[in-house]
């Protein structure tokens, strides 16, 4: 039976009101605002950055990913991959609502480029059930608890096409939703990376989550309504659901190696590195926003990072200039051959407080 306090703990989950009962109708932008589409979209987790290192950038990573965490930023990352690549990633988010962020990815060379799997995962954690009938919870035939969670399966191939040029794609697999009230989506990405041999400038690309649509479905869809007291039946409804697609999202990005490599900006260095991204991301269900994020190493073995995201939201005048600012950093060991990495990130999101990421990774730069 569907319940009302499901769905309005589902709503609060999703922010997109997902599940509804349709109806129809006209929504008009005051004034000569512009319309958006926030909220018109499924599957929104999937635009939660991954990995430590990304996250204390803030987000400025297309142009730089490598190893297994490129298979979400820019597939075409792992064209490069020498060895087994792994990554794992956990973010809890907003302070005690105890929502989690995971992801993990495995690599290895394959057919002059890189192969790999990945997994994300977000998760509400437990919300206590309630209904009319029993609104302290401790529902007997439906439980105390229920979870919303996320979850999208990647399969991923990079491939370097000269010794500049790279290029990326992946598929993958995502669902949303409750028990017995799901939608799934099948997507793919693609990217492309193009070290230009000039300044230390590498140019990025990744158009990512173009998909299906998708509507809920499911026991919870379904309800038997009874009919009038003269004449008791009970009948089977359906609830109309709405279909939505994927977030498609277009990122650019533009790397500047100012010291460090061969091709450095000021001057090659084989102690000191410092690099400058800029990523611009144009989403379909957000206004045009912009990334920025600085890294420093030492030796390649301890690294320093911060960055800003400006989400260009209109009428965010209640929003303050260290908002979306991050830092981080990270060190690299030598283990068995390959490099592990261990790396820190801190967004500060204002109210939504305490968003902190770890992330470890075999392999990768």
């Amino acid at each position: 039976m569907l319940r009302q306090t499901t769905f309005v703990a589902l709503a609060l989950v999703v922010g997109a009101g997902e599940l509804t009962a349709q109806r129809q109708g006209t929504f008009l932008t005051p004034g000569n605002e512009p319309t958006t589409r926030v909220g018109a979209r499924g599957a929104n987790f999937l635009e939660i950055g991954v990995g430590a290192r990304a996250q204390a950038l803030g987000g400025a990573f297309t142009g730089l990913a490598s190893g297994a965490t490129a298979m979400y930023w820019n597939p075409a990352g792992i064209g490069s991959m020498d060895g087994l690549t792994a990554a794992f990633s956990r973010s809890a988010l907003y302070d005690d609502l105890d929502i989690t962020h995971n992801f993990a990815a495995v690599g290895i060379p394959f057919a002059g480029g890189g192969i790999g799997v990945s997994y994300i995962r977000l998760d509400s954690g437990d919300i206590p059930r309630t209904n009319e009938d029993f609104p302290a919870g401790d529902d007997p035939a439906f439980g105390s608890t229920f979870d919303w969670a996320g979850t999208a399966f990647g399969l991923h191939y990079g491939r370097r096409l000269t010794d500049r040029l790279q290029v990326g794609f992946s598929g993958k697999l995502v669902t949303e939703g409750l028990d017995n009230a799901s939608a799934t989506w099948w997507g793919i990405d693609v990217g492309t990376m193009f070290n230009t041999g000039l300044y230390g400038i590498t140019l990025g690309a990744a158009l990512a989550n173009i998909g299906s649509s998708a509507a809920y479905e499911g026991g919870l869809i379904k309800q038997r309504v009874n009919t009038a007291e003269a004449f008791p039946v009970a009948l089977p409804v359906r609830f109309s659901t709405v279909s939505y697609q994927l977030p498609t999202t277009f990122r650019f990005s533009f790397l500047s190696n100012w010291v460090g490599g061969a091709d450095a900006l000021f001057s090659p260095s084989g102690t000191h590195s410092f690099k400058v991204a800029l990523d611009l991301n144009d989403a379909v269900d957000t206004d045009l926003q912009a990334s920025a994020g600085a890294e420093y190493s030492f030796r390649e073995f301890i690294f320093l990072r911060g960055g800003k995201r400006f989400v260009n939201e209109a009428n965010d005048d209640f929003r303050s200039f260290s908002d979306f600012l991050s830092f981080g950093g990270g060190i690299r060991l030598p283990v068995l051959g390959r490099r592990f990495a261990f790396d820190y990130a801190y967004t500060n999101m204002g109210e939504l407080q305490n968003v902190q990421m770890f992330s470890f990774e075999l392999g990768g730069n």
